[in-house]
């Protein structure tokens, strides 16, 4: 009997709405003409913003640590991809990650400069995940070829962990998911990166 693993180990029903909510936001916010109107309702719009893109950058973090525990694993087939044999162009796949490193490196700070005269520089770590993200859809075809653990690639700014550290990924997966807590997972930027 072939070892089955999960594609989301139920990440999904924890982040759907922070997911759509982020883009919803945003652009209703952008969509405000009055710029009176826009300054008045900018903080509460952004305080919105913050954490819905706290729930996604989690999320991703979350999806790079999944990978990588997964990946230990070889030939196991991946359980619940429904991406699997689609066919999907690379900004499909990557126009979801464009718009946030977009809204993360010169939107945000631009905003907030402008509407809060607030000077703040880019959120690094955030940066750092989306990025990765990125280039992980990339080198994975947005997961369309994904059947089995050993056809993940994985990007190669990710440590190199031995079996211990993957197993408390593991763990630290399990937990966030169970507490319902993805944010969480930010605690752990640094075991990954």
């Amino acid at each position: 009997m072939t070892q089955k693993i999960k594609f989301d180990p139920g990440f999904a029903p924890l982040v759907i709405d922070s997911i759509q909510q982020l883009g919803y936001t945003y652009y209703s916010f952008s969509a405000i003409s009055n710029i009176k109107l826009k300054k008045l309702n900018f903080l509460p719009t952004y305080k919105k913003i913050e954490k819905y893109l706290k729930t996604n950058m989690a999320f991703y973090l979350g999806c790079l640590m999944w990978a990588k525990y997964i990946s230990q694993f070889e030939n196991c087939e991946i359980e619940g991809n429904k991406l699997l044999n689609e066919k999907c162009e690379e900004e499909e796949y990557t126009g979801e990650i464009n718009f946030l490193i977009e809204l993360v490196e010169k939107q945000l700070p631009r905003d907030l400069k402008y509407f809060l005269n607030k000077n703040t520089e880019p959120n690094e770590q955030y940066s750092v995940i989306l990025k990765t993200y990125k280039e992980f859809l990339i080198l994975n075809n947005g997961f369309c070829a994904c059947a089995n653990t050993s056809d993940i690639k994985l990007p190669q700014n990710l440590k190199e962990l031995n079996k211990e550290e993957l197993e408390n990924l593991n763990s630290l997966i399990k937990t966030a998911i169970d507490e319902k807590n993805v944010d969480k997972l930010l605690d752990s930027y640094e075991t990954v990166f």
